[in-house]
């Protein structure tokens, strides 16, 4: 409803980051070696599926392929969440996934490709709204940023000019109503108009996992969450606790979106 899509518009537009926050404690770590990573990647021949052409090019292949394989709904999560186990579900018959298990498909077939990718979960406002969206990002470094793919719909959002954006540039363009391009496709569907308006609620906060590894949640590392808010706002998952003082929480999107480092676990 319109209604709703100008209210979290509103919400975007009256909020703002604290530039001048740093968290040296805030990295993002990296493991391409972990060894289901090259199954993963024989087994379906990502090589081939990804092909050889450039950096974005070799992404939309890699999300079409998964989205031809597994389709989006909003159902449990499997037993086990990853993408072998995923994979091979759909090998016997059609299945469907919901946000969060497609966004860890879709990362871990990239790290297996040497992509720096991470989750993301895209969180609202209002602390009763059970709704979040998960997607996948990815640095790009012919663009040297990072991006975003949502595996759930197969779909990647562009400025009028046809650059593909991240979540980040994606808030401050709805924020700012600046033209946003679902697909990169200049024609205003219904598709679009619900794509824009679900997401401008779901933008206003975001967390990811600080490691990005194959089956994290059932990995041996402790599962440590990154935030991102803005200033002034604190969740109420958060609330008890000293925030200010969290290594793992930033209020400046430079430190949450850095360029990856070669370094520890890190490719």
């Amino acid at each position: 409803m319109s209604e709703f899509s100008d209210h979290y518009i509103k919400l975007l537009q009256h909020t703002s980051y604290d530039l001048s926050h740093h968290h040296d404690g805030l990295e993002f770590k990296y493991d391409f070696n972990h060894k289901t990573l090259a199954q993963l990647r024989e087994s379906y021949n990502l090589n081939k599926v990804a092909g050889h052409s450039d950096e974005l090019t070799q992404l939309f292949n890699v999300m079409n392929w998964l989205h031809e394989q597994v389709k989006h709904d909003n159902v449990p999560l499997p037993e086990q969440c990853n993408a072998l186990h995923i994979l091979e579900l759909a090998q016997d018959k059609p299945v469907t996934m919901n946000c969060y298990a497609l966004a860890t498909v879709l990362l871990e077939l990239l790290l297996s490709l040497g992509f720096y990718a991470r989750r993301i979960r895209c969180r609202a406002y209002d602390a009763y709204d059970l709704d979040s969206h998960v997607v996948t990002a990815v640095f790009v470094h012919s663009l040297d940023k990072w991006i975003f793919l949502d595996p759930s719909w197969n779909t990647y959002v562009t400025d009028d000019h046809g650059t593909i954006l991240g979540l980040e540039e994606f808030r401050h363009h709805l924020a700012k109503e600046l033209p946003v391009r679902v697909n990169g496709n200049p024609e205003h569907t219904e598709w679009a108009s619900f794509y824009l308006s679900y997401m401008s609620k779901n933008l206003f906060w975001f967390t990811s996992p600080q490691i990005s590894t194959f089956d994290y949640d059932a990995s041996q590392y402790n599962i440590t969450t990154c935030y991102l808010l803005p200033e002034y706002f604190s969740p109420l998952e958060l609330h008890g606790q000293s925030i200010e003082d969290n290594p793992n929480i930033t209020w400046n999107p430079r430190g949450f979106w850095k360029a990856p480092v070669l370094r520890g676990i890190c490719r």
